[in-house]
Formats: C-alpha cells, sequence, structure tokens
C-alpha cells in the first residue's frame, strides 16, 4: 500500500519493535499489577496478635488455645507478664489478651451455679479489636453446647487499654512520604540521565576534567535538597492541614527519611545506566517502584501476604523504610530501635552505590 498513513504506522510499528527494551517493560508493567493484587489474600479474613494468658495451666486450656488459634483469626503473640502485654497493646504491638481462668476445665458443669468470667482486654484505640471479644464469646457459646449441652458456662467480660488514637491519616501519613521520595528519586534520576545521555550531554562531561563520582555526589546531593523540602511539605500539610499526630520526633522522621532517599537515588542511577532511551528508563523505574509501593505496606499491611513472599518483601529496602518511619511517627520511637531494618537499609545503600557507579560509569563513556 502506498498510503503515507500506512507506511507511517507501519515505520511506527517497526521501531517499536526494536527497542526490545522498551517493548520488554511495557509488556511486563501491566502484568506486575495482576501479579500483585493476586498475592495479596483479600478474601481471608482479618487477623489479630493476641496473647494468652492461661490460668488454668491443664490440658483443657492448652486444648482451648490450640483450638482458637485454628480459627485462623489470631496470630499468638508471648510477651510474658499481663502487665508487660498491657505496654505492647499500648504500642499497637498487640490487639487483645485473652485470660483463660483457673476454673476452666476444673469445675464440673453440674456444679456449676453460675457463668465463669472469661476477660478479654483489648486495644481501645482500635475499634477493629472488638472482633476479637465477638469471635471469642461465639466460640465459647459452641464450645459449652458442644461439649456439654450446657448452653453458657462463661460469662466473657472485655475490657480496654487505651493506647495512641491512630487515624488512617496517622497510619497513611508515614507511607506517602516513604513513596513519594521512592518515586521522585528513581524515576527523577533514571528519566532525567538517560535523557542527558540521549542529548549527549554525558559525553561533553566526560571529557571535561570532572570525574563521574564527581557527578554522582553532585546529584545525590541536589536531591537530597529537594527531597528536604518533599519532607517538610509532606509532614507539614499532615500535621497543620489534616491533624495527623507525630508522637516521635521529627528530626529522626526526616534524617530516616533522607537515608531512604540515598537508597533510592542510587536505584536510579543503576537503571539510568541500564537504560537506552528515555521510554525504556520510565518502564524499568515504573516496574521498580510500583510493586515495592503495594508490596512493602505503603497502602495494604504486608502480613495479608503469603509467609514466603512476605519473608522477601522484607528485605525490600522500601519495607524497612515504612517499620523505622511507622514506629517513629505512631509508637514514639528510634531508628536504633529497628536494628534489623537499620542493617537492611545499610546494605541496600552499600550495594545500590557499587551497582549505580559501576553501572553508570560504563554507561556515560
Amino acid at each position: 500500500m502506498n498510503n503515507p498513513t500506512w507506511r507511517l504506522f507501519v515505520a511506527n510499528i517497526k521501531m517499536t519493535f526494536r527497542d526490545r527494551q522498551s517493548l520488554f517493560w511495557s509488556l511486563l508493567f501491566p502484568l506486575l499489577f495482576l501479579i500483585i493484587f493476586g498475592l495479596f489474600r483479600f478474601d481471608t479474613p482479618q487477623k489479630f496478635n493476641v496473647q494468652f494468658i492461661d490460668e488454668a495451666r491443664n490440658d483443657t486450656s492448652r486444648q482451648l488455645i490450640d483450638q482458637l488459634m485454628g480459627l485462623n483469626v489470631f496470630y499468638q503473640k508471648d510477651f510474658g507478664t499481663i502487665d508487660a502485654a498491657r505496654e505492647q497493646m499500648k504500642k499497637s504491638e498487640l490487639a487483645g489478651i485473652i485470660i483463660i481462668p483457673k476454673e476452666f476445665g476444673t469445675v464440673n458443669p453440674k456444679d456449676q451455679k453460675e457463668p465463669i468470667p472469661f476477660n478479654v482486654i483489648i486495644d481501645g484505640s482500635n475499634q477493629q479489636s472488638q472482633i476479637i471479644v465477638t469471635v471469642v464469646n461465639q466460640f465459647l457459646n459452641d464450645y459449652t453446647l458442644q461439649s456439654t449441652g450446657t448452653p453458657k458456662l462463661f460469662l466473657v467480660r472485655s475490657e480496654g487499654v487505651q493506647g495512641h488514637n491512630i487515624k488512617y491519616l496517622d497510619f497513611i501519613m508515614p507511607g506517602i512520604l516513604g513513596m513519594a521520595i521512592m518515586f521522585s528519586s528513581i524515576i527523577g534520576i533514571a528519566v532525567g540521565i538517560t535523557r542527558y545521555r540521549e542529548r549527549k550531554i554525558l559525553k561533553r562531561l566526560v571529557a571535561t576534567p570532572i570525574n563521574i563520582r564527581s557527578y554522582l555526589i553532585s546529584e545525590i546531593g541536589n536531591y537530597l535538597f529537594l527531597a528536604m523540602i518533599q519532607i517538610a511539605l509532606i509532614i507539614g500539610v499532615g500535621r497543620f492541614v489534616f491533624h495527623v499526630q507525630v508522637y516521635g520526633s521529627y528530626v529522626w522522621l526526616a534524617l530516616t527519611t533522607l537515608v531512604g532517599t540515598i537508597v533510592f537515588l542510587n536505584i536510579g542511577f543503576f537503571v539510568a545506566g541500564q537504560a537506552k532511551t528515555v521510554n525504556t528508563a520510565e518502564a524499568m523505574a515504573n516496574a521498580i517502584t510500583t510493586p515495592m509501593m503495594f508490596l512493602s505496606g505503603v497502602f495494604f499491611s504486608p502480613d495479608m501476604l503469603p509467609k514466603a513472599v512476605g519473608k522477601i518483601v522484607d528485605f525490600l529496602p522500601l519495607t524497612s523504610l515504612l517499620k523505622i518511619l511507622r514506629g517513629i511517627s505512631i509508637d514514639g520511637r528510634t531508628p536504633f530501635d529497628y536494628p534489623t531494618a537499620l542493617a537492611i537499609l545499610g546494605g541496600w545503600i552499600v550495594a545500590s552505590f557499587i551497582l549505580a557507579w559501576k553501572g553508570f560509569r560504563i554507561r556515560a563513556q
């Protein structure tokens, strides 16, 4: 066909398929959404961290704990004494404390004149924790009917421990902070540097006395300065416009975010060192940032992932960053309360800088 429109169409198709990097990432990127959302178990019941205080300490009480855990509603935690468990509940590390009374399994139902108190302590600042009381109450009613035929042997009494009154925005703000610096750092560097390469600016730079290491450091410094402005804006708007509560130090919050920025900038430089075109850089950067945004817990808890996937996700830089940021913001802790997360971020800083330096230097020359 001699139609100019048709010839241009065919030419564009050929050019698209010749850019194999761009084609590969463009086709793979939509599949990432399907894979990521397929990993999350949205159709399973919410699970709560609970501690059992077994005052009965007999075979019947241990059997009860096993059966409650078999409901697939609880994660069992053990912080020791009931006072220690209460303190953890105030820090939002525990949703409920289920106290099994001494009389459980020792009193003959025929001799029992009134229901035995069965105490459940819940996090009063978390409205969802009330589900724990409902589940335990319903289970005990079914348990007594099946085992003794008696309609009600136990009276479930709930008590609320008031921790921080955490709103959804209090939880989401640290996630948005981490997500924002990740996207701006990785995509900004990857696309910007690749555009410089296409315009031959990097070749001119290599011809000057300036070495690649100095250039990398200057670019990182520039983006760190911009990150400080970004951090201040997000925290400021969250605090003064939406009344987001930050229970820890703003200084620690900012410094931790800057550490994460260094990791993401290095990743951005690495992507720039591998991509041949701006379109490829954009696709590669999005293919890295989007999975981390969902898997690392910006919007959804990683606890909803299968255990095997969750263990891998724990080693992503954004996962460790968000764990520390939320600990500072929500629980008033410091980064040193999370040594494992700090070690993971430190490893990412070293590994990503080495990859960025070597990969970028080769591509630039």
